[in-house]
């Protein structure tokens, strides 16, 4: 499964049990004992991505409770996670102001920013996560909001500083040297070419770490593009596309599978 993470969704690979980051805070004093069971069961249906009745569950328990921060922050994840982003900034702007889960709960926000496409706000919230708590992970989430507007050089020094800290599992270096790649290849395509190589031994580095990851292949292909070496292009554009058309097939069947035993 894990090669499958690389190849269909290299860049969301920090999705994967999102939940797990928030504290419980279920034994706050005064806290209604229905509306801790309603966060719980938000909770659950949460990491099963029943988004709908984890939103229920979550209203329900600020209908009991409304200055319940954790079941706003995580209707807001599960508002995110159905792409209603503008939603989910209302839900963290009130956990904000509840002063609950400020490091989460600005990164979240800095998430749904970056999916509106506001990079500007995006990075304005994960630089304020990392004011309440350093995170390997919201440290890349900053480096690619970096990337997409423009300020690769900031992009870059975050992806540098990755480097030198300890990978995690949300922070798998594979993906920190495909960043930092992709951040010397538009160093590259802006003129300063001798960027290429070190885009190349980054991308090599990623391939090296995860064989199958199929991004990886095609932005080393474009380096070796660029550097005019059409033949190693072409094998890794062509398996780029082995990668990903193995993947498609391989999901397609657990999907049919799973809709079987539905049945």
């Amino acid at each position: 499964m894990r090669p499958l993470i690389y190849i269909m969704t290299p860049l969301l690979i920090l999705t994967i049990l999102l939940a797990s980051r928030f504290v419980t805070w279920d034994a706050i004093k005064g806290v209604d004992r229905q509306a801790q069971i309603y966060v719980q069961e938000g909770s659950a249906s949460l990491r099963s991505w029943k988004l709908p009745q984890a939103i229920e569950a979550f209203t329900h328990a600020i209908e009991i409770e409304p200055r319940y921060a954790e079941a706003y922050v995580k209707r807001g994840l599960a508002y995110y996670r159905s792409q209603q982003y503008e939603t989910a900034i209302a839900d963290y702007n009130q956990t904000l102001k509840l002063k609950r889960y400020q490091a989460d709960a600005y990164a979240s926000r800095g998430d749904a920013y970056q999916s509106l496409g506001d990079m500007q706000r995006a990075i304005q919230d994960y630089s304020a996560s990392l004011k309440k708590r350093r995170s390997t992970h919201v440290i890349r989430k900053r480096a690619e909001a970096y990337f997409k507007h423009g300020d690769v050089q900031k992009a870059l020094d975050d992806y540098d500083d990755l480097i030198k800290r300890k990978p995690t599992a949300m922070t798998p270096p594979a993906m920190t040297y495909y960043g930092r790649g992709n951040v010397y290849l538009q160093l590259a395509i802006r003129g300063n070419e001798n960027r290429l190589k070190l885009a190349l031994a980054d991308l090599d580095q990623a391939i090296a770490l995860e064989p199958r990851f199929a991004s990886a292949y095609v932005s080393r292909a474009y380096a070796h593009m660029q550097l005019g070496d059409h033949t190693l292009a072409n094998r890794d554009y062509t398996h780029a596309v082995k990668l990903l058309t193995d993947a498609i097939q391989k999901q397609l069947m657990l999907t049919l599978l799973k809709n079987m035993d539905a049945l």
